[in-house]
């Protein structure tokens, strides 16, 4: 367990949607990428002492972003991404179990850029076990 817990399911999440065969950022990619495209975005420990260790949660945020007219591409995707992330139990010798009703999907219109877009905003909350 060299890494982090929440390093371990940031990486183990980035996994995932590689393998969904998603192109996947840690950063806003610059001009001239391609949509759509997932970023992860970050992540927040809340840390739940015991008398024995630290556990507690960590929250994933990221995004699917798409042109403005691919919606339905963007939406399959986090929901692939969204179940994909269900099934995970362990990365890097931790154990993780994605809580299900404290995470969620949310769609936004971005005019951020020239060009209109979509942004799946998906807040997966991972349960340290």
């Amino acid at each position: 367990m060299s890494k982090s817990t929440d390093q371990a399911i940031f990486d183990e999440v980035s996994k995932r949607s590689q393998f969904l065969g998603y192109k996947t950022y840690d950063y806003k990619p610059l001009d001239g990428v391609p949509y759509p495209f997932v970023e992860l975005e970050g992540t927040q420990f809340v840390p739940n002492a015991t008398k024995t260790s630290v556990k507690g949660s960590i929250i994933v945020d990221l995004s699917v972003w798409v042109k403005y007219n691919q919606r339905s591409t963007g939406s399959e995707m986090a929901q692939r991404l969204y179940n994909e992330c269900l099934s995970i139990s362990k990365a890097n010798g931790y154990q993780f179990s994605l809580n299900a009703s404290n995470s969620d999907i949310r769609t936004l219109d971005d005019t951020s850029t020239n060009t209109p877009l979509k942004r799946f905003m998906l807040s997966l909350e991972f349960r340290i076990l």
